[in-house]
């Protein structure tokens, strides 16, 4: 293989043809690159004798390009030949018998002489005796030592002995790498330069105590932490090594917080709802301890709703918050046709609802729990038709069992306190199956039937799921799932169950899971396709 080089001297242009053969791979790029009458094809003044004294240069050259790689005797023949105003080098290289590590000396002296992950590495190093001596994984080892030295807190670690020592006469080496850790560190004051929270909210973010030893990914935890919990437009953290007292490291922490308020638009799709679209506001600092407000308009084909959000964080905030969804109060007018009843009803609804969440990662996660209760009535004497109790509450945990694979359990259920249940308007009524329910049938298609075979509610809901997921490649998983439940008049009254399959796709606002569902108590009927994108929380 030649590479060619025009050069313009004297009105006439050389051409310079050179090859290299014996060697292959990294070596003959290293051996290019080290090559003057390479590197010197551009040049605007070459001439038939700074060739030659080029190419007079080229073994030494070569085997400078060599030692990185272990290689201290090579054999080379070198040729350089003209025809006309075209020259050609020719360099055969036989790299003859590498140099092995004979004697490996690695030493840590210091307080981390102890240190177990110290001690572990130094049989991870890219250097074992009998090796063949490669530069580059010399200088590996060196940085491996070093680096996991600052990482675990000794941060003056340095290596006193450093050195190779080549015997090219007898193709061996002598390698010598002493650290000295000197003194651990550890975490000192934390201070964080912000006006916009107590120092005592964002105090409980550090994910580490002060007095224990400095670790670097405790430092990249907080900064992942302060980022992701979206109270911050920029984050800077700054170990203050210079200012340590008794090898104490004070954390500086620069926080520009977001804008006060945000304003959020969406538009989706559910099998169950159809098109759907949503608008939100938040305030992200109602007080000075984190706690938030938000309120989010959501709008679909089959049902409609505003809501108000109130949320506290916890001991850690950036896992474990209380949502108190708004107390509210609704009114409402119903004209109703199902089954073999119809009327209208008019109902003045208040109501309460909270939520818990914790989750390692909200739209993602690898474990959390998401809690959720509502309770809810109307009275007879306040504007209401009839008078009734309802409660219902949901929960779901997930939890990673290996690196690759998750498990999710969900379960539901509601109860109705009223004297005559056909007064309760369908609307305020229970019903199963969909989406996020029995999988496998419809929307709202389970539940106590008219005689007629129409599905017109219960006063109970009962319903649970089991799913596996397992990732198959990056971002998409797969997935099996087992769901049983109903809504009935009586706890007594039979469970509707369906199974199936799906995948996931992890898209940045949660996951997007395509399902298809068997309903197992009815098995006349055909698969259905359950579709749905949002956070897994």
């Amino acid at each position: 293989m030649f590479a060619v080089l025009s050069v313009q001297h004297a009105s006439a242009v050389l051409q310079i043809h050179v090859a290299v053969e014996g060697i292959d791979g990294d070596i003959k790029k290293n051996v290019h690159a080290y090559l003057g009458i390479e590197r010197q094809k551009d040049y605007p003044d070459l001439t038939a004798s700074l060739i030659r004294k080029l190419h007079e240069k080229a073994p030494e050259e070569i085997r400078l390009a060599l030692q990185p790689f272990g290689y201290y005797n090579p054999v080379i023949q070198s040729e350089l030949t003209r025809v006309g105003e075209v020259w050609s080098a020719l360099y055969r290289i036989e790299a003859g018998r590498p140099v092995l590590i004979d004697t490996l000396d690695i030493l840590i002296r210091g307080e981390g002489s102890e240190e177990e992950r110290l001690k572990s590495l130094k049989a991870k190093l890219p250097l074992k005796k009998g090796d063949i001596l490669v530069n580059e994984n010399y200088e590996a080892a060196k940085r491996m030592l070093l680096d996991t030295a600052m990482r675990y807190g000794y941060l003056l670690s340095g290596m006193t002995t450093a050195k190779v020592a080549v015997y090219p006469g007898r193709n061996s080496a002598d390698v010598v790498l002493h650290l000295d850790t000197g003194p651990q560190h550890f975490f000192g004051s934390v201070e964080f330069e912000q006006d916009a929270f107590n120092p005592e909210f964002l105090a409980r973010l550090v994910p580490f105590q002060r007095g224990k030893p400095y670790v670097l990914s405790k430092i990249l935890l907080l900064q992942t932490t302060l980022n992701d919990i979206d109270y911050f437009d920029s984050v800077e953290i700054t170990p203050l090594v210079d200012r340590s007292k008794d090898y104490a490291v004070p954390i500086e922490v620069n926080l520009i917080p977001h804008k006060k308020h945000k304003y959020t638009f969406g538009l989706g799709y559910g099998t169950d709802t159809g098109v759907r679209g949503s608008a939100g506001w938040e305030n992200r600092r109602v007080n000075k301890n984190g706690h938030r407000f938000r309120s989010l308009l959501r709008l679909s084909e089959i049902r409609s709703s505003i809501t108000g959000e109130y949320q506290i964080p916890l001991r850690k905030p950036q896992t474990e918050n209380i949502v108190l969804t708004s107390v509210y109060i609704t009114y409402e007018q119903e004209t109703f046709d199902i089954g073999d009843e119809s009327g209208s009803s008019n109902l003045l609804i208040p109501g309460i609802s909270w939520t818990r969440i914790s989750a390692d990662n909200p739209i993602m996660a690898r474990n959390g729990s998401r809690l959720y209760l509502d309770m809810r009535g109307g009275h007879d004497a306040l504007l209401s038709d009839t008078s009734f109790m309802q409660a219902r509450l949901q929960v779901k945990y997930i939890r990673g069992i290996t690196a690759l694979s998750r498990i999710i359990v969900r379960t539901e259920g509601g109860t109705s306190l009223v004297d005559t249940f056909s007064s309760l308007p369908p609307s305020v009524r229970f019903f199963a199956g969909g989406d996020n329910s029995v999988r496998g049938y419809a929307y709202n298609s389970l539940g106590p039937e008219d005689e007629e075979g129409n599905v017109i509610g219960g006063k109970y809901l009962l319903a649970g799921s089991v799913e596996f997921e397992h990732q198959i490649a990056d971002q998409w998983s797969a997935a099996v799932f087992y769901d049983a439940g109903n809504a009935m008049d009586d706890f007594s009254d039979p469970l509707r169950k369906g199974a199936g399959f799906g995948i996931r796709w992890g898209s940045p606002v949660g996951p997007i899971r395509l399902d298809l569902a068997f309903p197992e108590d009815d098995p006349d009927k055909s698969w259905r396709i359950h579709f749905i994108i949002g956070p897994d929380l």
